[in-house]
Order: structure tokens, then C-alpha cells, then sequence
């Protein structure tokens, strides 16, 4: 039996209807996420932990408009994205979410400057807002004095900061972030969840996917298991 889980602060900002994903491996069909429901309110830290191959980074796909659904829904506000056209999902994904992953993927010949911008610039910013914005940024996660810098000259920690900069370009009312700190170590990983901490309390609902369980659960308000594709009752 599927398990749907309806609680967060606030107004619900999110909502995840009978959610399913598969794929086809040769003659075999792999049930990625099976019939999960929930709900995210408004300014929620949700964190969603689960061992390797339990679902979590097809949640985080489907949320992001990088991947279809098999079946159900995807309710942000009164817009289901499972229903949108491919220009659809990018103007999501340029508006709605800013998206953090595990690997950074700057652009090397770039600088940190650069690559923030880069994002504004795909959303029809002119030059001089594009660079005020970007330096802003570079600010609030406390690169401004490394904005010259690219990405070979970084340190991973220093790296993943220009990638939440860069995510939060276009003011995005969503940050998902696909395991942000798996390629740190561990004091690193505490300074970027101090950081989208700091995010979240400036007013943004974050979902955040991870495996370092008893990490996010000092930061998130919320944690939520899945396990095989389902959600495990909380």
C-alpha cells in the first residue's frame, strides 16, 4: 500500500500526486518510483534520505522537469507539470526551481563570475544586470572576492557555492538539490548546509536529496524516507 504524507508549513507550495516512474532495461521493466504522494508547504527545508537506488534522484528529476512521469501528477500551485510541453518544462526550469547537483558541472573555461551569469544570460538579462546579480550572489554565499576565479582554482566547497550562486540567479521560489555535498568531506558538506540554511530562512522551500541522513536532520524541518521507489511512513 503506497503511502502519502500531507504535512509542512503553511500553504502547500508543492504537491506530488500518485507518482510514477519506469523504465525499460532490455525485456525488463525497473519500477524507479512507485505511487508516491506528498506534500510540501511553503518554506520548507524538506530533506529526502534513502540508500542508493531508492528513488531519490528520480524524485528530484521529475520535480526539476528534467525527466516525464510515468504516471500521476506534479502540482505546483494550480500547474501540473507532468501535463507540460518541453518549452513549458524550460521556462520551469529557468523560473520555478534552481537545481544543485552532486557534480557542479561549471563550465572549466569560464569564471566564477562567468558561470553565475551564464544563467541570467540564458533568461534574457542584459549585461550590466547580468553582472550586478551575479556578483550579488557571489556575495551572499561568500565568494566575492574569488569571482575572477574558475572552476580548476576552486576548492569542491568553493565550487558547489558558485553552483547554488548560479541556481539562485533568477530568484527561483524552489532550490532542489541532488546530493549537493557528496563530493565533499565533511566539514565542507556542514558549510553548504549551513548555507542553504541560510537560504531557507530567507523565505525558499528547498528539497534536498541525500544520503547523509544524520546531517540534514540538524538543518531540515522535515525528513522523509524512501525505499524501493515508496515512501516509508514518517
Amino acid at each position: 500500500m503506497a503511502v502519502s504524507l500531507s504535512h509542512g508549513l503553511g500553504s502547500v507550495a508543492l504537491r506530488v500526486d500518485d507518482l510514477s516512474k519506469e523504465y525499460r532495461m532490455g525485456t525488463r521493466t525497473v519500477i524507479a518510483l512507485d505511487h508516491v504522494s506528498l506534500d510540501v508547504g511553503t518554506g520548507t527545508f524538506l530533506g529526502v534520505v534513502g540508500r542508493s537506488g531508492s528513488g531519490k534522484s528520480t524524485l528530484l528529476n521529475l520535480l526539476a522537469g528534467l525527466d516525464r512521469p510515468s504516471a500521476g501528477a506534479i502540482w505546483f500551485g494550480d500547474q501540473n507539470l507532468a501535463a507540460l510541453r518541453s518549452d513549458g518544462l524550460a521556462r520551469h526550469r529557468r523560473h520555478t526551481v534552481g537545481i544543485v547537483f552532486q557534480s557542479f558541472y561549471l563550465i572549466p573555461t569560464m569564471t566564477a563570475l562567468q558561470n553565475v551569469a551564464v544563467a541570467l544570460a540564458f533568461a534574457g538579462v542584459t549585461s550590466g544586470p547580468r553582472r550586478e546579480r551575479a556578483v550579488e550572489l557571489l556575495g551572499l554565499v561568500g565568494l566575492g572576492d574569488r569571482a575572477d576565479h574558475r572552476p580548476a582554482e576552486l576548492s569542491g566547497g568553493e565550487q558547489q557555492r558558485v553552483a547554488i550562486a548560479r541556481a539562485m540567479a533568477n530568484n527561483p521560489q524552489f532550490l532542489l538539490a541532488d546530493e549537493p555535498t557528496g563530493n565533499l568531506d565533511s566539514r565542507t558538506a556542514e558549510e553548504i548546509f549551513v548555507l542553504l540554511k541560510r537560504l531557507h530562512q530567507e523565505g525558499r522551500t528547498i528539497i534536498c536529496i541525500t544520503h547523509e541522513k544524520d546531517l540534514i536532520g540538524q538543518y531540515a524541518d522535515r525528513l522523509v524516507t524512501l525505499k524501493d521507489g515508496r515512501l516509508a511512513a514518517e
